[in-house]
C-alpha cells in the first residue's frame, strides 16, 4: 500500500464513524482554520472495511459542524497492513490498544477520550485542495 501514494474518495459524512473524542479547543481551532482557509488541504485515514476514522477526528467533526456532507478519505486495510499502526500515547491511561480495540470502539458507538491512539501510517498521504463548497452537496 505504500511508496506510490494513496487514492483520495469522497465520502459521505455520516458514514464514517469515529473511535475516539475530540479536544473542544482543538476542534474550535479546526473549524476556524476550515472558514479562513475555505479548502480541506489533508485528507482523514479511515480502515476501509468497518469506516471507523484512523486520523482526523477534528477535521471529521469540524466538517459535520460546518454542515459538510462529503470528506476526502483515504482507506486502508487497517487489519491486514502493516504500513498502518497503532499504540497509545504517553499519559492516556492505559498501557497498550490493538487494532482490533479500535475497530471494536468505532463499531460500538462508544468512544475512547481523546488522544488514546497514536496511529503511525508508513504510505504516502496526498495534500489536497478541496473546497469547502465542494464538500457540501
Amino acid at each position: 500500500m505504500g511508496g506510490e501514494g494513496e487514492s483520495v474518495l469522497l465520502s459521505s459524512i455520516d458514514g464514517l464513524l469515529p473511535h475516539e473524542e475530540v479536544i473542544p479547543k482543538n476542534l474550535n481551532r479546526m473549524m476556524r482554520w476550515l472558514v479562513k482557509t475555505g479548502r480541506f488541504m489533508q485528507p482523514i485515514l479511515v480502515d476501509g472495511d468497518s469506516k471507523v476514522i484512523l486520523d482526523g477526528h477534528h477535521r471529521w467533526n469540524a466538517a459535520k459542524a460546518l454542515g459538510l456532507d462529503k470528506i476526502p478519505v483515504v482507506a486502508v486495510d487497517y487489519m491486514g497492513s502493516d504500513d498502518v499502526t497503532v499504540c497509545v500515547w504517553p499519559g492516556c491511561g492505559i498501557d497498550s490498544i490493538s487494532k482490533r480495540q479500535v475497530v471494536e470502539m468505532g463499531v460500538s458507538g462508544n468512544l475512547f477520550p481523546p488522544k488514546t491512539s497514536r496511529h503511525t501510517f508508513d504510505l504516502e498521504i496526498p495534500r489536497i485542495g478541496f473546497s469547502l463548497d465542494e464538500l457540501m452537496d
